[in-house]
């Protein structure tokens, strides 16, 4: 009996090294092995994000805002990441999700290295809209996504998304034009 249990052991356990086991999902994507709705290398875990300065007024046509975003990426990825950017709302009852800006870990329009994992841009005002709430803490969610791999004849990938990051925020007042 215990020759049976033993060789049963001696299958499996390759089995689930094979099938990503051991360790977590950022490791083993960076190991070279698919995880949950990824390919190889393409997961990310968003480490920070920050909009400078607090209080930005909404609907500010003046304003501009230093958004700072930091992830841990696979450096064997050939692929930049882009990360959403929305804002949740604190109401624990019905909490509202806004859409605000779409940026890449590219080097391009104020990106300073392309797949260093660090996002650092300076942007016009995100916080821009009737729909966007006013004078109220809120929260950055920030989401990254490997970006579907389209060199072939065939696109692949472009489903992987980091777990989303959230970091608290206070907006401003509603910018209100001198007259």
């Amino acid at each position: 009996m215990r020759r049976t249990h033993f060789a049963a052991l001696l299958f499996v356990l390759p089995l689930a090294t094979a099938c990503g086991g051991g360790g977590d999902e950022f490791t083993r994507s960076c190991n070279g092995r698919a995880v949950p709705n990824c390919l190889p290398f393409e997961f990310s875990v968003i480490e920070s994000a920050s909009v400078e300065p607090e209080e930005v007024m909404v609907d500010d046509p003046t304003a501009t805002v230093e958004l700072r975003i930091q992830m841990m990426r696979c450096p064997d990825l050939d692929r930049n990441h882009e990360v959403t950017v929305q804002i949740r709302t604190m109401d624990e009852e019905s909490p509202s999700i806004f859409d605000l800006l779409t940026v890449r870990d590219d080097g391009q329009d104020g990106d300073t290295m392309a797949g260093d994992g660090l996002i650092e841009k300076t942007l016009e005002n995100p916080f821009f809209g009737p729909q966007i709430p006013a004078d109220t803490e809120v929260f950055l969610r920030v989401q990254a996504r490997a970006p579907a791999d389209c060199s072939g004849p065939m696109c692949i990938g472009g489903t992987c998304r980091s777990e989303l990051f959230e970091a608290p925020y206070r907006i401003g007042r509603r910018f209100i034009p001198p007259s």
